[in-house]
């Protein structure tokens, strides 16, 4: 009999531990079924999600109309980022500028440069109606900066440091324009160009020659921006017009400081600007350009625009009216009037490698009201659409300039560019040449001062690539 229970208690205690593995093998099942069904269900919803995602908001990436591109599929968002590098080679020849009075010499100087080296990038943000545009440019100044510390060196002395500024970047543009929805207005904030003249509006990818002319970098400051606030009518027909206010001409990365605290004499209170455009014929898309290049029927623009910038009790206005023609045979016709009155004589400006500047005026119409005018016409050809000789004439009238020098300066430019892909990759060669020099330096034009009235001539070939 006790064997028999002993056997018996064997087998319970057997069953029972068959069944606690049943058990545990079955609740091991039921886990791993939930786990499955949770990690099913997760990925349903995520392939929902992404589904929903690349249905309602998936961007795409590529090149259209010569750009790089990355929008939305709505095209509420866009990103296109670009490139704009130029390099020159430059001989510059004044004549007697060395040695004594009986054995003259030219001074000759020759060499390498990066002339512009930008960057940025532009678009719309949720809506096509709200455009932006971001751009740098590396400085091309070789000199250096040097900050001097109050903190005490174990020395004594203060610390200082030095730093080179070339190929630092600073920023040109930045500004963001909302169209007021089913209006022709539009409403434009930030640093931007001055809306003066055309040539000086264009991009510096699209002018016509290596360099803007003397003309636009004198009179209106060449690439340098100005920082306000623009009301645009542009109704998409013939008529665009742009006015706002803005700090003064050559008011670039300044706080809102009045002179002479922002920029010395080079800085303004305040100013007003303003453009009109009409176009009796062809498209404006082929306006933003001071050439030819890709010109798909006759263009004809005229236009105006005027400047006024105020410091203390001194005052500026540069006006100008231009015109400019195009056709899709390659030929261009361009010309421009500008001239610029002050109350209180600044002297002539022009630009230094960092910015604008004004040099110190002749004593002999310094605190006088002056005024100063340009003529400008220039023309090409595009042969084969690829070869476009140029030529561009300027007759300049200033004052306030160096003891010795002329009040009045003819210059004559002309060159030829090769289109290996429009805009996009040319090389320029061009020659200048001012029969009565230029009693200031020009850097961005490559034009140094010979204010003794002699000849000077500035050779150029560049080469441009944009991304």
């Amino acid at each position: 009999m006790s064997t028999e229970i002993q056997a018996l208690k064997a087998r319970l205690e057997q069953l029972e531990t068959k069944q606690k593995q049943a058990e545990q093998q079955r609740r091991e099942a039921e886990q791993k079924l939930d786990a499955k069904i949770t990690s099913d269900e997760l990925k349903n919803d995520a392939a929902a999600s992404d589904r929903h995602f690349l249905t309602a908001e998936g961007f795409t990436a590529g090149y259209s109309d010569n750009r790089f591109i990355i929008q939305s599929a709505d095209g509420n968002f866009t990103w296109r980022p670009w490139l704009h590098f130029q390099m020159r080679d430059v001989v510059e020849d004044r004549a007697n500028r060395l040695g004594g009075k009986k054995y003259p010499e030219d001074e000759v100087d020759n060499g390498f440069e990066i002339r512009r080296m930008r960057f940025g990038f532009d678009g719309n943000l949720y809506s096509p109606d709200f455009t932006y545009f971001f751009n740098w440019t590396t400085n091309r100044a070789s000199g250096n900066t040097t900050v001097s510390g109050a903190t005490p060196s174990a020395t004594g002395g203060t610390v200082t440091a030095s730093n080179n500024l070339g190929g630092v970047p600073f920023l040109e543009e930045a500004w963001v324009a909302y169209h007021l929805p089913t209006t022709p207005f539009s409403i434009k904030l930030g640093q931007q160009h001055d809306p003066l003249i055309h040539e000086e509006l264009t991009s510096s990818r699209y002018r016509h020659s290596a360099e803007i002319s003397l003309t636009g970098d004198i009179f209106a400051n060449g690439d340098a921006f100005t920082e306000g606030a623009f009301l645009i009518y542009d109704a998409g027909k013939n008529l665009r017009v742009e006015a706002g206010v803005n700090h003064g001409m050559r008011s670039a990365n300044t706080n809102f400081l009045d002179y002479p605290n922002n920029g010395g004499y080079n800085a303004f209170d305040y100013g007003f600007a303003g453009r009109a455009e009409w176009k009796f014929f062809g498209r404006w898309k082929d306006y933003g350009q001071v050439g030819a290049v890709d010109t798909k029927e006759p263009l004809l623009v005229v236009g105006t625009g005027a400047d006024y910038s105020e410091r203390g009790r001194e005052g500026q206005l540069v006006a100008a009216a231009d015109a400019m023609y195009a056709d899709q045979n390659g030929l261009l016709f361009y010309g421009e009037f500008v001239d610029r009155y002050t109350t209180h004589n600044f002297g002539a400006y022009t630009q230094s490698g960092v910015g604008a500047s004004i040099i110190t005026p002749d004593p002999a119409v310094a605190g006088k009201p002056t005024n100063e005018y340009s003529l400008l016409a220039e023309g090409g050809y595009i042969i084969n659409k690829r070869i476009e000789p140029f030529a561009r004439y300027e007759f300049m009238h200033i004052q306030g300039d160096a003891a010795g020098s002329h009040n009045w300066l003819n210059v004559v430019t002309g060159g030829v560019n090769y289109y290996f892909h429009g805009h996009r990759v040319k090389l320029t060669l061009q020659a200048m040449w001012l029969p009565q020099g230029l009693p200031f330096d020009d850097s961005p034009s490559d034009e140094l001062s010979s204010p003794n009235g002699h000849r000077e001539i500035d050779f150029e070939a560049q080469l441009q690539i944009l991304l």
